[in-house]
């Protein structure tokens, strides 16, 4: 419910005038933005209640930024294409240690946001990956409103996306959040919170507890040539079930060379009475 009503409120501030959403720079560069969002409006405010601030440890932002996919969804004719990274591991080393000093300033009544601008492999045009990301009831909500979306240096591109990295420029349905393992996935989900209804953002809803718990078993998935991920086993459960299939393995081997050795000993006996 807490939810639906932050989201309610932030569709009135896009495309005011006098817009009523503020973001404050913790840390600004050219190629790197991560800030905190808020209303403008105290009544408004109050209401938004996140679990911040929050101290994380480098490995566990690591864990979550690196297991962050986005699902490209083909045309009508074309195959679903495969997941890539979110972030790549240039970005990654740049947002985690601003993402550390920002959660530990956020409030709780603030968004933490990012926006990330790189150079097109391909073409060397100007892209940017932006979003947010709050904290509420033990669950990581992470934002996702542009993914590598070609920008010019004009004020809808880097101004524009610096006033309010949650504003998504195109539809964000064209790249599905999802993270691996999935079992770690309570929702994705369209999110209205500062894109206008004709440009969705993509939200990510993690079990953060149960991440946290079992981040000592993760490990970085590992990106095929395609941009996808391999997934390993990651859970206490999984590696306890893999160690008793492989004892009982062993077991029911040894029980065949056994069956072996016996018969072997059984036609020796039958043809030297």
């Amino acid at each position: 419910m807490k939810t639906i009503l932050t989201v309610a409120l932030l569709l009135a501030c896009v495309g005011c005038a006098d817009p009523m959403l503020i973001t404050r720079p913790v840390q600004d560069e050219p190629s790197l933005f991560v800030g905190l969002a808020s209303h403008n409006d105290p009544e408004k405010e109050v209401q938004v209640q996140h679990n911040h601030p929050m101290e994380w440890s480098e490995a566990d932002l690591h864990t979550i930024l690196t297991r962050l996919l986005v699902q490209g969804q083909g045309g009508i004719m074309d195959p679903l294409k495969q997941p890539r990274a979110v972030f790549s591991p240039d970005n990654i080393s740049l947002l985690i240690p601003a993402l550390r000093e920002t959660f530990k300033a956020a409030r709780s009544s603030d968004w933490v946001v990012f926006a990330l601008w790189d150079s097109s492999p391909e073409s060397q045009a100007l892209e940017v990956t932006s979003g947010g990301m709050f904290l509420q009831n033990q669950r990581l909500h992470f934002i996702l409103s542009n993914h590598r979306e070609r920008v010019s240096s004009e004020q809808d591109g880097i101004k524009g996306i610096r006033r309010n990295p949650l504003y998504s420029l195109r539809d964000i349905k064209k790249g599905k959040l999802s993270f691996d393992p999935t079992r770690y996935m309570i929702d994705s989900r369209d999110n209205w919170m500062a894109g206008g209804y004709d440009a969705p953002a993509s939200e990510l809803v993690l079990d953060l507890k149960s991440l946290l718990a079992q981040n000592n078993l993760l490990r970085p998935p590992s990106a095929d040539s395609s941009g996808g991920s391999t997934p390993a086993p990651s859970t206490q459960s999984e590696v306890g079930e893999l160690k008793d299939e492989i004892s009982n393995l062993k077991e029911e081997l040894s029980r065949l060379q056994d069956l072996i050795t016996n018969k072997a000993e059984e036609g020796s006996r039958r043809k030297n009475p």
